[in-house]
């Protein structure tokens, strides 16, 4: 039997699988049809409850990058983006020692500058909910 944590689970990633699904990575030719809220995505964000460290960063495709710093690198096995209803999303799924299959499902919050979610801890299944602060422009 499922436990809550991993019900849970899946069911956050399904939720953000079945956004991706509907509305589609985010594939845009040239930053200009981005949207100002993708563009102020990128930067470099700390978590506020511990020295965690994204940086975000669109590269020569337009696709949204990410680096994880814990405070050493941490392998990122892929990164998506989705917009729905007006907020944008970001999934960053690490891949490495003690974080396989670890993800962070967040949404940029404009009005607070800040990229709030959750993350899930892939060998344990626990789901922390998590915020970032923006530290500085890369």
């Amino acid at each position: 039997m499922m436990s809550l944590v991993n019900r849970r689970l899946v069911l956050g990633v399904v939720l953000f699988i079945t956004v991706l699904m509907v509305v589609g990575p985010c594939q845009a030719q040239d930053t200009a049809f981005l949207s100002p809220d993708y563009l102020a995505m990128q930067g470099r964000w700390v978590r506020t409850d511990a020295p965690y460290v994204i940086e975000l960063r669109y590269g020569k495709s337009n696709a949204l990058k990410a680096a994880y710093f814990n405070p050493r690198p941490i392998h990122v096995e892929k990164t998506e983006t989705a917009q729905k209803n007006g907020l944008q999303y970001v999934m960053i799924q690490l891949q490495d020692v003690n974080y396989e299959g670890s993800v962070y499902l967040l949404n940029y919050n404009r009005d607070q500058d800040a990229l709030k979610g959750i993350y899930i801890h892939g060998q344990s299944g626990q789901r922390f909910e998590v915020s970032f602060s923006r530290q500085g422009s890369l």
